[in-house]
């Protein structure tokens, strides 16, 4: 028998012993839990992608995306603009315009050329990853045995092929092919017999249950499969590639920014102006390219596709160009949030001329959205992996496990949106596809598979219009990703520590049919 002195001793010893476990690791044991949360799943998947893709370019993007991201400043025209581009500037600002015009100045005399292999080093990067991701995925699905197929066959008839060669295989029939003889040539599988000395619970006969009876099997979807958009590179469509010569800043675009390394790099909160809006929306600096690489005109009519949660949309109108802007979102709360900052900065004139009269908003899934009369620039700022968020919060993060369909998913939606704002684009409109990733099958991926599938399906032709040129004057303000980090068909603005902004891939199509 037991005393309960003894009891106690022996509880003694095993809380030492827990106690022992926990102190040999440096990191708390409840630190240690918590690295298995949606932003340590997200950063441990970038190490492996992106690592994989990016090489050592890949450390400084990683450091710089797990600090605090920098802001420029968007100057209200319909407040102070004047007296706050001053308060700015003796804080150190300076006008984007301005450092744009003197770094133009300089790569007019001297423009460095980067090595042209860079393109075939990025795809053979992501090829290998593919392969390597691939390999993976069939060993979990089939960890034994030697009949291992080339393909895996998903829910929704999609096949994910882990031999590249495509070999010609003869086809049984299915009809003459009949049970029993197929009982016949059936090998028993001894490794999957039960032994009465393994017990009879759930943990032992959960390995015996076919792969195929597993419930759930039917919704698996391949990790591999958010990356088969860029791995399909046929070219049976026109791939029209220009350089842009017609890249012109606003006049009216007011925007303040820092230097690299620059010794202030927070802006003070915004204020009220004597109009009652607020005298600057501060944003993310690559965000802004988006709205620079559309090519605004007096008098067009614009669209937002993705317009939630309003800062895009805002900065355009900032021109004081577009004669009406669409705002769209399926989102019923977030298009609501691009009321309130409309309300917050813009003003309505006494003369009559109000800005809910230029700009319309609606809320309709963005792949559905038609319109009579199409539009001159259409922005397409699509969701995405959002990888700054991903890896430093966990708030509604889309790494989380209730939403890796939707994850895995995002290139064909964003392909789907690209391809809507094609065909609501007029011929010889632009149309500028942003997001805020890095992923190359989300990037230059989806813009590929884009224009393949409005050929296909619509007959429209559209060509990449290349902005190296105009965008390499923002060279001293942020940094634009080359060799490895350099798409093909869009500039990639790549987070660096001495000019924290992104990242942000930038793409200006023009359809021409």
């Amino acid at each position: 028998m037991f005393s309960v002195q003894n009891i106690f001793k022996n509880a003694r010893i095993n809380t030492y012993s827990v106690l022992q476990v926990r102190l040999k690791s440096k990191t708390h044991w409840s630190k240690l839990k918590k690295k298995s949360g949606p932003k340590y799943k997200a950063l441990h998947h970038f190490d492996e992608f992106y690592g994989s893709v990016f090489g050592s370019k890949w450390e400084p993007m990683r450091e710089a995306l797990l600090r605090k991201s920098k802001y420029v400043a968007v100057i209200n025209n319909y407040g102070d603009s004047e007296e706050t581009m001053e308060y700015l500037s003796h804080r150190g600002a300076h006008c984007l315009k301005n450092l744009m015009s003197v770094q133009k100045t300089f790569h007019d005399q001297y423009t460095p050329q980067e090595p042209t292999n860079a393109d075939n080093s990025h795809n053979n990067n992501l090829d290998n990853y593919l392969a390597k991701l691939q390999s993976e995925e069939i060993a979990k699905v089939y960890p034994q045995g030697e009949n291992v197929p080339d393909k895996l066959e998903l829910s929704d008839n999609r096949i994910l092929r882990t031999d590249k060669k495509e070999e010609e295989k003869e086809e049984v029939s299915k009809s003459a092919y009949t049970l029993n003889k197929a009982l016949e040539e059936a090998q028993i599988d001894h490794s999957r017999i039960i032994q009465p000395s393994m017990g009879l619970s759930s943990e032992a006969l959960y390995q015996y249950v076919p792969a195929t009876k597993i419930k759930g099997l039917d919704d698996w979807v391949p990790e591999s499969m958010h990356y088969s958009l860029y791995a399909n590179r046929d070219t049976d469509f026109p791939l029209i590639i220009e350089p842009e010569t017609e890249f012109e800043y606003p006049e009216h675009l007011k925007v303040m920014t820092y230097e690299k390394n620059s010794e202030y790099e927070k802006f003070p909160e915004p204020k009220r102006c004597k109009t009652g809006v607020f005298n600057y929306y501060p944003m993310d600096g690559a965000s802004v390219l988006g709205v620079l690489a559309l090519g605004l005109r007096g008098g067009e009519r614009a669209l937002d596709l993705c317009a939630a949660p309003g800062g895009k949309a805002l900065a355009a109108l900032q021109t004081l160009l577009p004669d009406v802007l669409l705002c769209n979102d399926a989102s019923v709360s977030r298009s609501n949030r691009i009321t309130r900052i409309f309300r917050d900065y813009l003003l309505d004139y006494e003369n009559g001329n109000k800005w809910q009269e230029r700009v319309l908003i609606s809320r309709v899934d963005g792949r559905f959205l038609t319109d009579d009369f199409g539009f001159d620039k259409v922005l397409v700022d699509v969701p995405c992996t959002t990888d700054r968020h991903s890896v430093t919060e966990d708030e509604n993060n889309i790494f989380r496990p209730d939403r890796v369909k939707e994850r895995l998913n995002i290139p064909e939606v964003q392909t789907q949106l690209l391809v809507n704002a094609l065909r609501l684009s007029r011929v010889g409109g632009a149309v500028v596809y942003c997001t805020c990733a890095l992923s190359p099958a989300q990037n230059d991926g989806v813009v590929h598979a884009a224009l393949q599938r409005a050929f296909r399906e619509h007959a429209l032709v559209a060509a990449v219009r290349d902005l190296t040129k105009p965008f390499s004057a923002l060279s001293s303000t942020l940094c634009l990703g080359t060799g490895a980090a350099r798409p093909k068909y869009g500039q990639l603005v790549v987070p660096d520590i001495a000019a924290n902004f992104g990242p942000a891939y930038i793409s200006r199509l023009v359809r021409l049919k």
